[in-house]
């Protein structure tokens, strides 16, 4: 979280030199491009967890011979 706001903090700073009210700030592409990288992230991450512990499930388990 702390490494997010601190590549967005130059983002942030732009929009507060360039005097632009909250709203413009809210609804420009540059926003709305961050909200959707910090989501497609979150479920990334969320969806790699359980992956990666199915897989290490099944590599894990013994196998057996049928002979």
């Amino acid at each position: 979280v702390l490494a997010y706001a601190g590549s967005a903090l130059p983002l942030l700073l732009l929009f507060s030199v360039a005097n632009r009210s909250l709203g413009d700030v809210l609804t420009s592409e540059s926003v709305a491009i961050e909200v959707a990288r910090s989501a497609v992230g979150g479920i990334a991450l969320a969806l790699s967890v359980p992956l990666t512990t199915g897989i290490a499930a099944l590599l894990a388990t013994p196998q057996h011979n049928r002979h």
